[in-house]
């Protein structure tokens, strides 16, 4: 499927923490927080790219937002398990066509989940089937848009008192773009950046 010889692949899982969860790092610590998995999925095609999901204007929360497959880890589930059945009922491929590298640190949301990212490399011929009810459409971006810094667009927000700087990556370019990722999907993103810059 691909090689781990492969620089870009390298690169990143130098920067990831293991697949497994060897401490309690995940679990919620506020009271009313729940869990979550996300996957950042990768495909290689002409070059490297990110599969993202654009959430239909019918949902009740963050209506037509660009996001990863993801939600909520259900009791019985690892991080792990969750992260990939999501991204089977979200955008219909299979486990077996995902070879997971890692993890970034799990985070709190601004909601009330505390997410745990896992990124993986999705076999290119695997089928992409969007779940209509959750997924409006699939979108693939270069990964190398989200590594260039020119394309970061420092934004501030203050929450609870406090302010954030957060960055968004609006695609192809801030003047004239086509999608706007923003939040934790931007995020995420950028703490990838962070991982394999420094």
């Amino acid at each position: 499927m691909f090689s781990l010889k492969d620089p870009l692949i390298a690169r990143i899982s130098a920067v990831l923490e293991t697949v497994d969860m060897c401490d309690d790092s995940h679990i919620p610590k506020r009271d009313g927080q729940r869990p979550a998995t996300i996957l950042i999925p990768l495909v290689k095609r002409d070059e490297w790219h990110v599969l993202l999901t654009r959430r239909p204007m019918h949902m009740p929360t963050h209506p037509g937002q660009i996001s990863f497959p993801g939600g909520r880890t259900e009791n019985g589930e690892t991080p792990c398990q969750g992260a990939l059945r999501e991204t089977h009922e979200e955008v219909g491929v299979i486990a077996s066509d995902i070879n997971l590298l890692g993890r970034l640190a799990s985070f709190d949301a601004v909601s009330e989940f505390r997410v745990t990212p896992f990124v993986g490399v999705l076999n290119p011929d695997a089928k992409i089937i969007p779940c209509e009810s959750e997924v409006e459409e699939t979108i693939e971006i270069p990964f190398a848009f989200f590594m260039d810094v020119k394309n970061h667009v420092p934004r501030k927000v203050e929450f609870e008192g406090v302010m954030h700087q957060l960055y968004d990556m609006p695609w192809p370019n801030a003047k004239n773009p086509t999608w706007h990722i923003w939040g934790m999907t931007a995020m995420m993103m950028y703490r990838l950046y962070l991982g394999i810059k420094t």
